[in-house]
């Protein structure tokens, strides 16, 4: 998100020159760069849409659910960003510790661009690589029927649209992450999230439901919360005051015990 708006802010410089200094006002709304979370966290996809995935195989949405699950909506004709999109997600996931891919959750790219084919969907994979070695659960794959798309995108706030001008797509760059249920759970944003936010956006759509090992790693994630601000997680700065005040607390009434006893015996020796 940062990026492509910094590319429209750089974007503006040529044409200030070139308009003389009267640059003409953009019809693009910023907000296309972003989900509104507040408003469609929550929000349930449909489970049942029909995809075909790389190998031509039709499946449905709920065969990569039963898990959270990370969600990347690109298109695969596109000439640079939806790659960066990719790529940075795969980047991010090789240095996550404590869960793991296909154990517990999976990705799922789709395209929203209707005219994607399986040769589209094949060369974009070919040009990720780094997405081979995934143990088969990151999984590419398109629409089957086109009428799906829209509805689809709109139910969890993802807007695009093309520029006939620009010849491109506009649209997030978002990874979506869903709970078993495919329930929108959060969203992070390409080059403005690490391997840590992926793990705690995992673990916040997982709901709770942790094995007992994972339980010291899901203590650990209580400590951050999810900042909206700044797309990602930040350390709990409310939390660790309420755990300093109590701590002070206990601690403050536990001297006042002891020296009140202390006292009680000194009277007693008397």
């Amino acid at each position: 998100m940062a990026s492509a708006l910094l590319g429209c802010a750089l974007a503006a410089f040529p044409a200030k020159a070139q308009y003389g200094g009267n640059v003409p006002v953009s019809d693009i709304d910023p907000s296309i760069f972003q989900i509104d979370e507040k408003k469609y966290l929550g929000a349930k996809v449909n489970a049942d849409v029909d995809l075909i995935d790389a190998q031509g195989n039709a499946f449905k949405l709920a065969d990569k659910l039963g898990k959270p699950l990370i969600l990347v909506l690109s298109y695969y004709s596109c000439d640079g960003s939806c790659s960066v999109i990719n790529k940075d997600l795969s980047a991010q996931l090789a240095d996550v510790t404590n869960i793991a891919m296909g154990k517990d959750f999976n990705v799922l790219t789709i395209s929203f661009d209707e005219h994607d084919t399986l040769d589209t969907l094949g060369v974009f994979k070919e040009h990720l690589k780094t997405t081979e070695n995934m143990n088969g659960s990151w999984t590419f794959a398109t629409f089957k029927n086109k009428d799906d798309i829209k509805p689809f995108a709109d139910a969890i706030g993802f807007n695009f649209f093309w520029s006939p001008q620009d010849r491109t797509f506009f649209h997030p760059g978002a990874f979506m992450f869903l709970t078993s249920e495919g329930r929108l759970a959060r969203v992070l944003y390409a080059l403005n999230s690490g391997p840590q936010d992926i793990t705690l956006a995992v673990y916040d759509a997982n709901e709770g439901n942790f094995k007992p090992s994972d339980i010291a790693h899901y203590a650990v994630s209580l400590c951050y919360s999810y900042n909206y601000a700044e797309g990602k997680y930040t350390i709990s700065i409310p939390l660790f005051v309420g755990v300093g005040s109590l701590s002070l607390g206990v601690t403050s009434f536990t001297v006042s015990v002891l020296w009140f006893r202390r006292r009680r015996r000194g009277r007693k020796v008397l």
